[in-house]
């Protein structure tokens, strides 16, 4: 099979069929997404081995399952995040930018067919906002970062907090400030807050990001955050790390859906082979790899 794989380069090589370990699903992938975890792969930020398939996110069509599994068979069409088991899919264990992918049961979740969607894979990555509106309701919060994630997370928790996006480098901050949401660049920023939401890829930001929480505050590591290093000098004394789970894909869905075209056309796009995802990554912060097998796809 063909993969997308990490030689301290991205590069399509030929690899088996995976197998299938005890309580594994060995599935055929219809999509799936270069994103933030493997930009800081790229970047440095997060190391992994030569070799790894990438690919944290995406959907699969379960052809096998190991032994074990009795819940899961043939044909279901299953999600798989990000995280799953204390481990990074696509960097602590081969991920979905491949031909096939064999996942343990425990980081799948069935995919109703009203979800099955070229973007079901960025549906699933902000479907974390759901359990993360709950968390900052009512407070006073601090969203450090104006890319792709800071838009989508502003539009969709600007209504249920305080919020102040802070910029590391301008990037959306304009059409941040259309929705309505208090912005100004990251060195501005004065005061404390209850919350810091920290964007993915920002080294700087998680170097002074303690610095504006409060005594006893929440700092958020977004799922697409990578392994990280906080510069902590004895304050807040107590702080909580939160890292939203995955929510519901109707969550994501809307909050997607409701990007303008001008900011999507710019940060996402699809592509029908894995050759195409090495090159248009330079150019994209998401690259969905759609399969052939992708009902509606095409040829």
């Amino acid at each position: 099979m063909r993969a997308l794989v990490w030689g301290h380069h991205v590069g399509v090589a030929d690899k088996p069929v995976p197998p299938i370990p005890e309580g594994w699903v060995l599935g055929k992938v219809l999509a799936a997404m270069f994103g933030p975890i493997e930009r800081a792969i790229v970047m440095g930020i997060q190391p992994i081995e030569p070799g790894r398939v990438l690919g944290s996110f995406g959907v699969m069509r379960i052809v096998e399952r190991g032994v074990g599994v009795e819940d899961l068979g043939p044909g279901q069409v299953v999600a798989v995040p990000a995280y799953c088991m204390g481990s990074i899919i696509g960097v602590d264990m081969d991920g979905l930018l491949a031909d096939y992918a064999s996942v343990p049961k425990e980081c799948v979740r069935l995919v109703p067919s009203e979800f099955l969607s070229p973007l079901t894979p960025l549906w699933l990555e902000f479907s974390f906002l759901e359990g993360l509106a709950e968390v900052v309701a009512g407070k006073d919060t601090l969203a450090i970062g104006c890319g792709f994630t800071g838009y989508v997370t502003a539009s969709y928790l600007r209504r249920v907090t305080n919020l102040t996006v802070a910029c590391v480098e301008r990037g959306l901050m304009e059409e941040i400030g259309k929705l309505g949401v208090r912005t100004m660049m990251l060195d501005s920023v004065e005061g404390s807050y209850d919350v810091v939401i920290l964007e993915p890829l920002s080294t700087y930001a998680t170097l002074v990001a303690l610095r504006f929480l409060k005594d006893g505050g929440i700092l958020v590591l977004p799922p697409t955050q990578p392994k990280i290093v906080l510069k902590y000098m004895g304050f807040p004394s107590r702080l909580t790390l939160y890292r939203p789970g995955f929510g519901n894909l109707a969550i994501g869905r809307d909050v997607v859906g409701a990007v303008p075209k001008k900011i999507m056309s710019q940060a996402v796009v699809t592509v029908k082979n894995l050759d195409e995802v090495r090159v248009m990554s330079r150019y994209y912060g998401r690259v969905i790899y759609v399969s052939r097998h992708m009902p509606g796809s095409g040829k």
